[in-house]
């Protein structure tokens, strides 16, 4: 590590700094300004070496008196000192700069002075910039968060937002909702005849007839693959069941494939019942689906709640 930056040249590096840097020697004369410096006040660095600040006609004269008196104390004592002032810089304009001075004595006893000279201006617009690009990158944060929620195939929501709405509904404990698990029909065989795009646009279509056959205030996601998810708040049993099997008949109706074949789909419906996690709501859902499913197919199932377990008086 030190060996590397052996290999790098000082001078090279205050070169690159954006902020005006200056060295004096023990006669306050200037040895060195880097870039900066020059493109600050429209100098050039041989019009500066040699002079010291009450030699340069660029700066009111009041404050080349004070700056000489500071730096000599500087010098002398080896001290540090910052001002903020008003500088005209080259662009014609008047700049609030950060004037930071420190007097330093070297292994062999050579002193000098240390100067650097901060564009607090330029420094707010830095910030301002760093500040818009730190709310972009919130924005950008908050609209991928909002993409995670919709379904890029689909357009539905996704498995994220229905899992977050449904612990908020259990978690609220006074939420009458019911849940529809749908899965579709042989899938597997449907992309493996036709093809994954013609895959895909059964699971675009089913997602249509499904969204267009929910209630205002359902919440309807793709669950993952070929399954979908319905939230149906303030439904019971019975309503959830009713929603399930107009949208099965839906499907079958609207839904084809390649070949002309109605593309059809199984449902499992489930209840919340109260104090329990929302969790156990879908699993319920998800064994009615399997016993749909194992009825043969494009069929609705439901399963009751467990009822309440009675205390012995």
């Amino acid at each position: 590590m030190y060996s590397l930056l052996e290999n790098f040249s000082l001078r090279a590096v205050l070169e690159t700094l954006p902020n005006s840097v200056f060295l004096k020697n023990s006669d306050l004369r200037f040895v060195y300004i880097n870039k900066a410096y020059e493109v600050m006040f429209g100098v050039k660095k041989e019009y500066i070496i040699g002079k010291t600040v009450l030699e340069l006609d660029y700066l009111p004269y009041n404050d080349r008196v004070f700056y000489q008196k500071e730096d000599l104390d500087m010098l002398q004592n080896a001290k540090i000192s910052h001002h903020i002032i008003k500088y005209n810089f080259s662009d014609g304009k008047v700049h609030i700069c950060h004037y930071w001075s420190g007097g330093f004595v070297q292994e062999d006893g050579v002193r000098g002075l240390l100067g650097v000279i901060v564009d607090v201006d330029q420094e707010r617009k830095v910030i301002a910039v760093l500040q818009k690009k730190i709310h972009n990158v919130v924005l950008q944060k908050r609209q991928l968060e909002e993409e995670s929620t919709i379904d890029f195939l689909t357009g539905l929501h996704t498995r994220k937002l229905f899992d977050d709405a449904l612990f908020r509904y259990a978690a609220s404990g006074d939420r009458r909702f019911a849940c529809i698990m749908f899965d579709i029909d042989h899938f597997k065989v449907v992309n493996d005849t036709f093809g994954h795009p013609a895959g895909d646009t059964v699971l675009k279509e089913v997602a249509q007839v499904l969204k267009a056959c929910s209630r205002t205030g359902d919440i309807v996601c793709r669950y993952g693959g070929e399954e979908f998810v319905l939230l149906l708040p303030g439904s019971e049993l019975d309503t959830a069941v009713s929603v399930a099997e107009r949208m099965r008949e839906r499907v079958a109706e609207l839904v084809r494939l390649p070949d002309g074949r109605a593309v059809t789909v199984s449902a499992g419906c489930s209840e919340y019942a109260e104090g329990e996690y929302g969790a156990l709501v879908l699993q319920r859902a998800d064994e009615a689906l399997y016993a749909a499913k194992n009825s043969g197919r494009n069929r609705v199932c439901a399963l009751n709640a467990p009822a309440p377990q009675q205390t012995e008086p």
